[in-house]
């Protein structure tokens, strides 16, 4: 059996009972729902503290209207670089965005 190390030859793995990756668990759902759901909170207090329209925030992060509603409402999985922008938008750091979202949390 050629690529297999030394050792490993003949191992078999029975990969239907392999666990499903945990992203897939039910437990992680509902984790990344709350988080979604408390960053939306975050983003929208955020702005209205800044005193900046939808529009105007959109603009600033370089992305659509209809991705900044879709980010509040919870309803958005915004990359990293979506959210870094957001966080330059609103003149705060993304690990303060982070902190103020796990502070919902408790």
């Amino acid at each position: 059996m050629k690529g297999f190390p030394q050792g490993c030859r003949g191992v078999k793995v029975n990969m239907a009972k392999a666990k499903k990756p945990v992203r897939h668990s039910r437990a992680f759902e509902q984790e990344f729902s709350r988080f979604q759901e408390n960053f939306a909170a975050v983003v929208k207090e955020q702005r209205l503290k800044a005193k900046l329209s939808r529009r105007e925030l959109a603009k600033r992060a370089k992305f659509s209207v209809s991705t900044l509603i879709h980010i509040e409402q919870g309803h958005g999985n915004p990359t990293l670089t979506r959210m870094e922008n957001l966080a330059v938008a609103l003149r705060t750091s993304l690990s303060r965005l982070f902190k103020l979202t796990q502070d919902r949390e408790r």
